[in-house]
């Protein structure tokens, strides 16, 4: 008997997003590209929901944008969130991915701290 193979995208090829205790997000080259590939983002969080969000943006029009910086060969982001987790109170205690990374309506990253799991 043929053993399937496990039908589901390979994590360079989908969103994805994690975030250290340090506040570094890394966001896969899809995912930048997917949300537009801008050279920075905003940063949001919904304290009551536990949501952060990561809205595109450009360095050069939007004062409170973060740089998002090459992170790896594949493309992948890192936005240096260390003064958001100090502002709104966010502890990591290790690095984790964000189970159900997804875009919104108005093209916003949706990171839920609820939902997330360890990198292994």
């Amino acid at each position: 008997m043929e053993c399937p193979k496990e039908a589901r995208e390979a994590r360079w090829a989908s969103f994805y997003a994690s975030i250290n205790p340090a506040g570094d997000i890394v966001i896969s080259g899809y995912t930048h590209k997917k949300l537009g590939g801008t050279d920075g983002y905003l940063l949001l969080f919904d304290r009551e929901r536990q949501v952060i969000g990561l809205r595109p943006a450009w360095l050069a029009k939007d004062r409170n944008a973060y740089p998002a910086r090459s992170r790896g060969k594949h493309g992948g982001q890192r936005i240096r969130g260390y003064r958001m987790c100090r502002e709104f109170g966010i502890t990591i205690g290790r690095t984790v991915r964000f189970h159900k990374c997804q875009m919104d309506n108005q093209g916003v990253l949706i990171l839920d701290l609820n939902e997330t799991r360890p990198v292994q």
